[in-house]
This record gives C-alpha cells, structure tokens and sequence, in this order.
C-alpha cells in the first residue's frame, strides 16, 4: 500500500473507503456523535451580531486582545475558588472558553486542553436545534451528553449566549468534572456498564436559568442524581457564577470600545492563529503518520485485546485525523466523536501552536476530523462511555500525541523542536468510596496522576514527575488536603528509579509511587484502578516503553499500630498483611488499616538508549536517580569509580548494535544534502528511504519491512516490565526496527505477537 494510492488510508482501510464511512451517515448528536452543519445553521428568530469593517490600531488590539483573554482565564480562576470539589479547585479539571456568535473558538483556558471542542458543539447544537423562538439574553444551557459535546457524563458544559444591543454577540462557556452525577458506582465512571443504559444520565442541552431565573426544577432534577449531592449543587453555582462574572467583563469591554471593534478583534485573533498554523505546517511535508494502542479488557474479567488507532494525514494546508484500524465499539471503553475530535485537537495545537495561549479557533479551520463511526473512538449510541476520563481518553490521547509527534519529527529542525513527545496511556490514579467512621458518605477521586511525567523530547529529557501537558494548570493535593476530607493517611510519595522504562537518549521524566493508609472508615470500595499487564506507551524513533502501572493492596495491615510507634512507613513492604492480588480492571473493598499502593507510570523515551550522552547517564546516577547497573543495563555506559569509562562504554554499545544485526555494524554516514530527517537514523532522500546508505524503499511506502526486524517478549526486555499476569504479558513484543548498516533503532514498537507490521510513517514523493 502507497501513499500515492490510497491516502490517507490505513493498513484495512484506503481513503476512498474511510472517506465514505464518514459521510454516509448523519453525525446527529442522537444515534452517532453531532457534527455541525457547515456553515451552522440557526432560526431567521436570531439576529446575529454582523461587525461593520473597523480599523483598530495596533495598540487598540492589543488591549483588547489581552483583556479578552484575561477574562476568559479569570473565568477558570472564579470557578476553582468557588468550587467545594478537590477534582476542579485542585487539579483544575475544568474549561473557559469564549466564543463567537456562531461558536468559532477566540479564547481556550489553561485546563483540560481536549475540551476544546465540548463546548462549541453544544453551543452548535443549541443553535441549530433550539431556536426556533430566539434566544433569551441571560439564559444558561446545561448539557453533559457525550453524543452531542462531552467527553463523559462528568463533564457538564453551561453555555450562555451574550447579546450586545438585541444582536448575539458571543457566547461563553464552561465546563467542569463533577465528582459524581449518577450512575451504579460512586463517581460515576462505571467501569462494568455494557452500554449507555447501565451509565449516568445524559443531558441534552436544556435550560438552567431562563430569562436570569434559575429554574430550580432542573436544578434540583440534576443535584438529585448525585450521591453528594452538597458539592453537585455547589459546583453548579460556581460554573453559575464564574459564567455571569465573565459575562459582565465582556460587556464592559464593548461599552466601553464598541461591539464592532471588540468583533474585529475577536475576528482577527481567528485569522492570526489560521495563518500561524499553516505557517508551522508548511514545514512539514506531506504525508501520513499513525500509531496504534492496546487496551486490555472491556468489561471486568475480559482477557482480550482491543486496539486504537490514530492516523493524521497532511495534505496541502490542511490537516485530516481519522481513526480506520481501530476495533468495533463495545464494552465499557468507548469514546464519542465529541471525545476523539477535542482529542485530536489539543494534540494539534499544543504541540504546534502553544504560543498562541488558547487562541486557537483559526487553527481549528484548517483541521478535518474524519472518524469511521461504530468504532472504539468514535462510539455509536448506545455505547458506554462514563470510564473513557480515566481510561479511553488517556489511551487515546496518547496514541493521537504519538501520530502527531511523528509528524512534527517529519518537518523542519524548527517542528522537531515542538514534538512534546505522548503522555502516559494512563492517569492510573484510584476512584472510589465508602462511609467514614462518622457513617458519612465520601467519594475519592484521585487525581495525583496529574503529577505525571513528560516525555522525552528530540531535544532533551522529559520532567521527573513533570505534569501533563493537556491540562497544564492542574495541581495535586497537598497531604493535609488530601487528609482533612477523606479518611486515608498519605505515607509517602517517592519518585521511581530512571530505568529501562522511559529510557532513550532522551530519557523521560520518571514517575512516582504513592502509598495511602485506610484511616477512619467503616468501609468501602476502589471501583477504579489500573494494574497493567503491558506498557501503553510507545517510545519515539526508538525510544524505550513506558512504564507499568500498577496498583498494589495489602489487607489488615499493621500500620495503624506503626503509626502509633511514630514508626516511618515509606511502603507497601513495611507492613505486614495480606496482599489480594488485583487484576488489570475490577475493583476491591478496603477497610480501616489497609495500605493501597499505586505508580504513577513514566512515559516513554525518544531515541535509541545507545544514543544518550554518557553525561546524562551519570546526571541521573549523581542525583540519585540510577546506578551504575542500571547505567550499563540500559544506555551501554560503564561507571567505573564515579566516572564514565568511554573505552569501556563504546566497547559495551559496539557489542549490543553487534548483537542486534548478528554481525559487525557499520560506521555512521552523513546523511545528504536535501535530506528529510525523520528522528534520529532515518531520512527521506529524493523519495526514497535512507538509513545511513541502506536504501529502505519508496518513502510513499513503508519502510520497515526493509528494515532489520528484531522482536523480544516484553517481559524479556527487562524486569521493569515484567507483571503478575504472565499469560497477558506475553502477547506482546518489542519489535525494533534498525538501521542495516549501523544497528542503531529506526524505531521500536509495542506489537502484538503475530501481527502485520503497522505502516506508520509515509511521506508523499515530490
């Protein structure tokens, strides 16, 4: 299969095919996802607000500019001080955004960057469906219906429209996870639902407050599903009040400036980031890039695999993601096109255009989301889709950052820069809940997996325990947060050793462990966890796996006695009790004096291990983070006496390139003039693949069946990723694609034993 042929394709699907699956359906927002009509529709009864042409000065511009974007992120500073819920005033899982009259993006907040596109549907959709009698100046809409904006049912959108003399304006937007709208497990993320029936309720848009009334019915209707239903209501007044709040910062600014001029600014803020876009894409030539993920298990007990597939394709000035190599929609890790577009999205524009501060509505008309529908990333009704925040998301998320980020490394020096390598493929924190030894009910939603890890990057390492970069406002409860409202004891949070996982020659940030104590309750159940039996995430151009995750629980435990002795406890295996071995997805119940255990997982690498600089290795052995074993393991580096021994090292690396091919390796040769650089050994060379001499065939093909082909069971590779589920485990290999004449990686990925090469990177021919 060629690129010439059949793009953007996948290997099951060509372009013709995946372009008729998309348009041979209606995206309505009821029996599939709600795409909008193209230009949006709405009723005559609306007057829409239409700028004369104004010339404003650069100053002028300015000034506005910034004021717009000031009350966009005061918007979302409103709502984390108003809030009662840990989930949106610390981790910020929440969205501002304002928008034009017909829902053309001017500014996105600093929070969780793929719902970017949730509230502009729903805007789309009210619009299009509910204006028939005009629209009420003062009115907010409610929605969480994942087949219309949301990504789940916890994330609820409130929409209202701004009208400047009789004429709609603008509108702004917020949204917000709620730590439990419903559903038959606390928190709302029902990992055994089979379709939507078992999840939380959907809502549609419908309004909450009408003509500047609360309608205390729906109010009370929505607060009525929660199981603590004081923070539902709470958090719904903040959204409330952080909405109308914004609403008046706009209106002063068009008293005060005109409502053409603040149109036109608001306009060309579309346009500049239109043009930053296509000039950063410029850069890059035209291909196809994907990338695939396994997910283990679609219901509790399920043991089979189930795989995502993100493919972008540029063409032109344009971008196109579709989803063709994914599996058919089932289980409970599904996700909507509403999901799979704010997805795509967000992997655009943070990696490309992160400069632009949420102004990122121009770059959106350059970006075609062509999902097949009926799949695992673009679910139809009546797929379950409540879990997809901690677990399809994640998934998704990840695989889209790789696609994109092999895209990036196809372009300039200047776009490799931008690569900001895929998160973790999971948040692998915990939900759950119980009664407190008071007899009051508690949700824990555990979000200190935002304290993640960045990836490696073409140009340097990833952050130890750096964040994520799609929510990069969000923060992590301190102990005493975390203590104070919930009856567990934090015993410690350590950062992981930099090892195998993560490693390449840039290695990522490391991980973390953290360690609770069941402290004050009568009981309860952790209904989310993830303890895999394989690693999600995919190194780029031949970086190592991420890490694990995994969760550990140790039952009667004698810790509590512990604490008593003022005895320090830095893990699970300082206490005695008894473990339940826990499977990939289930949950378990905990009670006073259990120890729960969890590791936030690294992220992968960048670039061969046999690449890295000797100096970083030894960084990492002098700040604590390796050994000198692990140094020689991994990188082929041999600390003698605190000090890099380059003889012996560059012997050890020769020996292992020398392994791989089963002969002597060869020197490395200059690539030539004109070449296309992909990563680090791979170039594209007047429409040929190049690799250090070795002609690796037509770069509108696939390179790697002209590659040296090595695989490894996974769990061979090294014991960071060797699980408690062998059997699972052992359905994967590394598979490593190396250069012929050197040995050093092209690549290295995660693939199922036996299964066909993906075509994962296709760079049209000039």
């Amino acid at each position: 299969m060629t690129l010439t042929d059949t793009q953007p394709g996948t290997d099951q699907h060509d372009r013709f095919s995946t372009e008729v699956a998309f348009r041979s359906v209606t995206w309505d927002g009821t029996a599939r996802g709600y795409i909008p009509s193209d230009p949006p529709k709405y009723s005559p009864a609306v007057t829409m607000h239409d700028p004369a042409p104004t010339d404003v000065d650069a100053v002028t511009y300015e000034v506005i500019r910034y004021a717009l974007m000031s009350a966009n992120l005061e918007h979302g500073d409103t709502i984390a001080r108003l809030s009662m819920s840990p989930v949106v005033m610390v981790a910020r899982d929440f969205q501002s955004s304002m928008m034009t009259e017909t829902g053309d993006l001017v500014y996105l907040g600093s929070g969780v960057q793929y719902f970017s596109n949730q509230n502009a549907l729903t805007v789309r959709y009210i619009l299009e469906h509910h204006t028939e009698n005009g629209l009420n100046d003062g009115d907010i809409w409610l929605s969480n219906d994942p087949y219309i904006g949301a990504s789940h049912q916890s994330d609820v959108s409130l929409v209202t429209p701004v009208f400047a003399d009789g004429e709609l304006f603008c509108w702004l937007s917020n949204a917000q996870h709620f730590q439990d709208v419903g559903g038959s497990m606390p928190g709302s993320q029902v990992t055994t639902a089979a379709d939507a029936f078992a999840d939380p309720s959907s809502w549609p848009p419908l309004r909450l407050v009408e003509d500047g009334r609360m309608r205390e019915d729906v109010e009370h209707a929505f607060v009525r599903q929660s199981r603590v239903p004081h923070y539902s209501r709470m958090d719904l007044r903040a959204a409330i009040g952080a909405i109308q709040a914004t609403r008046e910062k706009v209106l002063k600014l068009v008293d005060r400036y005109g409502a053409d001029v603040v149109k036109g600014v608001m306009r060309r803020l579309l346009d500049a980031g239109e043009k930053v876009f296509a000039d950063r894409i410029a850069k890059i030539p035209d291909g196809r890039w994907s990338h695939r993920i396994y997910t283990e298990g679609a219901l509790p007990g399920d043991k089979n695999l189930y795989a995502y597939q993100v493919n972008v394709t540029k063409r032109n000035d344009r971008i196109i993601v579709d989803n063709a190599g994914t599996d058919p929609q089932t289980g409970s890790i599904n996700l909507t096109y509403a999901g799979f577009a704010g997805i795509a999205e967000a992997v655009l524009t943070q990696q490309l255009i992160p400069d632009l501060a949420g102004a990122y509505g121009g770059a959106y008309r350059l970006i075609d989301i062509r999902p097949i529908p009926g799949l695992l990333n673009c679910a139809d009704y009546p797929a379950a889709v409540s879990p997809s925040g901690v677990s399809t998301v994640m998934q998704v998320l990840s695989c889209a950052a790789t696609a994109v980020c092999k895209m990036l490394a196809s372009g300039t020096s200047g776009t490799r820069e931008l690569t900001l390598g895929a998160p973790s493929a999971n948040l692998a924190s915990l939900i759950g809940g119980g009664l407190t030894s008071a007899g009051q009910q508690f949700i824990h939603q555990n979000t200190d997996g935002l304290m993640g890890s960045l990836a490696g990057r073409a140009t340097r390492d990833g952050v130890d325990a750096g964040g994520q970069w799609w929510i990069p406002d969000s923060a992590i409860e301190n102990a005493e947060q975390l203590e104070s409202g919930m009856p567990f004891v934090l015993l410690g949070r350590r950062l992981r050793e930099a090892g195998l996982d993560g490693s390449g020659r840039y290695r990522a940030g490391v991980g973390f462990r953290e360690t609770m104590l069941v402290h004050g309750a009568l009981g309860g159940q952790i209904f989310w966890y993830v303890n895999e039996s394989f690693s999600n995430g995919q190194g780029l151009f031949g970086g190592n796996p991420g890490s694990i995750a995994r969760a550990r629980v140790k039952h009667a435990t004698d810790a509590i006695d512990l604490l008593g002795q003022s005895i320090g406890i830095g893990g699970i295996d300082d206490v005695t009790g008894e473990e339940e071995i826990l499977t990939f997805k289930g949950m378990f119940a905990f009670a006073d004096g259990d120890v729960i255990e969890w590791t936030s997982p690294a992220a992968a690498g960048y670039g061969d291990p046999l690449l890295r600089d000797p100096e970083l290795v030894l960084a990492d052995i002098v700040g604590g983070l390796s050994t000198p074993e692990t140094a020689k393991r991994v990188f082929g580096v041999v600390i003698t006496d605190g000090r890099i021994d380059h003889t012996a090292t560059q012997t050890e690396r020769l020996a292992t390139r020398r392994e791989r091919l089963g002969r002597e390796p060869e020197a490395e040769l200059e690539a030539p003039d004109g070449a296309v650089q992909i990563g680090d050994v791979l170039h594209a060379v007047d429409g040929r693949w190049w690799s250090n001499g070795a002609d690796l065939g037509r770069s509108s093909e696939s390179y790697r069946p002209n590659a040296v082909v090595r695989e490894t069971r996974m769990r061979d590779i090294g014991p960071e990723f060797d699980p408690a589920d062998v059997e699972s485990a052992d359905r994967f290999v590394l598979r490593e694609y190396l250069c012929p004449v050197t040995g050093y990686r092209i690549d290295a990925e995660i693939a199922v034993v036996g299964s066909e090469l993906l075509e994962d990177v296709l760079i049209a021919v000039p």
